[in-house]
């Protein structure tokens, strides 16, 4: 049975949609708001080990989420990009999002989206990013601005709690996600279920 990389999924991905794209838009200023239109709590009855920030947080519980994004945030490119952070975490984008402006991503707990900001910070890789870098990043945010969702949003963007196995679970529920809101890359989603858990 064939283990899945990930990894080198989204990889080949975004160098599939670089080759497409003739030129690269210029990198938008950050910090930059992310819209959230979607956020359902989890919890795993298996936690895994997140590779997207420097601490590596052990990850039992959080929050699947959609934001709505500038298309140029996210376009793929071949140096650092905007990080997507969530609260006081990194969030690990699942898809591309350039085509649909919608990036699906998880986010550890703790996280409070009534009270926490979700934006775009300075570019860099988000593994080298660590807890003062998110703090200096969430400072910047809110000094620019950056709020929050607002309680109407709120509303109509959260879900109930969802109670999964384990990251493969986890990760098949986001593959819905992305055929929902990003079905350009209905492709990656099917990529990105694990097969053999």
């Amino acid at each position: 049975m064939k283990t899945l990389n990930f990894f080198g999924i989204l990889a080949a991905v975004l160098a599939l949609a670089v080759s497409a794209l003739a030129q690269t838009p210029p990198l938008p200023s950050t910090p930059a708001a992310a819209d959230l239109v979607y956020a359902e709590p989890f919890t795993l009855q298996q936690g895994y080990q997140s590779n997207w920030s420097k601490e590596k947080p052990t990850v039992t519980s959080g929050y699947l989420i959609v934001v709505r994004v500038d298309h140029d945030l996210v376009f793929p490119r071949q140096v650092a990009e905007p990080v997507l952070y969530a609260g006081n975490q990194t969030a690990e984008r699942i898809n591309v999002g350039y085509v649909s402006g919608h990036v699906v991503a998880i986010v550890p707990s703790p996280l409070d989206p009534a009270r926490d900001p979700i934006w775009f910070g300075t570019p860099q890789l988000p593994e080298q990013v660590n807890s003062n870098t998110i703090q200096a990043e969430r400072q910047r945010a809110v000094a620019a601005g950056i709020r929050a969702t607002a309680p109407v949003f709120l509303s109509s963007a959260l879900r109930g709690e969802v109670a999964l196995a384990d990251r493969a679970a986890l990760l098949r529920h986001a593959a819905d996600l992305i055929r929902q809101y990003s079905p350009d890359e209905a492709e990656l989603a099917d990529n990105i279920t694990p097969v053999n858990q």
